[in-house]
């Protein structure tokens, strides 16, 4: 089933429900009229059970969604890092060639001239982290590499001329 017919059954429910809301608005108004204490009575009824089935609902959402939560991985954060100092410049970025498999890796970036991206690339070519380089501040971009091989390191930022030209490349794993 394609996307668009999807999507034509999504509307024509939701239709179907406001049609079925509006029938029964109309339907109710035809009863005589009450006494605005009864009204309000079972208006604040509603809205009591609606607040408590929405709660609930969020609530269980939360409960959840707990395990997927990427602070539960503080095992790995508490590892002791290496630190690697990186210095992005035009058109090139000063860092090491050979890293560790599976060690927390902590880049230090910053940059010597104008603003640059310094993201990293698998050796499938997905980026798999990044953060800002600029000059006179230093960001920190926490690492741990699970598969060994060649990366590549390249700016996200235009930067000049040489900008597509920059990039470095690096082991991960044996040297």
């Amino acid at each position: 089933m394609s996307v668009a017919v999807k999507l034509l059954i999504l509307f024509l429910i939701l239709a179907a429900v406001a049609i079925g809301i509006f029938l029964v608005v109309a339907v109710s108004t035809r009863r005589p009229p009450q006494d605005q204490h009864e009204v309000a009575r079972r208006g604040y009824t509603i809205r009591g059970w609606w607040f408590t089935s929405l709660l609930a609902f969020f609530v269980a959402m939360f409960a959840t969604s707990i395990p997927f939560f990427p602070y539960l991985a503080g095992a790995t954060a508490l590892q002791p890092a290496l630190k690697v100092p990186v210095i992005a410049m035009q058109y090139a970025f000063i860092m090491p060639t050979h890293f560790p498999v599976n060690k927390a890796i902590i880049f230090e970036v910053t940059s010597r001239d104008v603003n640059h991206g310094f993201g990293i690339y698998n050796p499938q070519g997905h980026l798999v982290a990044q953060v800002q380089a600029m000059p006179d501040y230093t960001n920190y971009l926490r690492v741990i590499f699970h598969q060994p091989g060649i990366y590549t390191a390249r700016c996200l930022e235009y930067c000049g001329p040489g900008h597509a030209l920059m990039e470095k490349t690096f082991v991960v794993g044996a040297k």
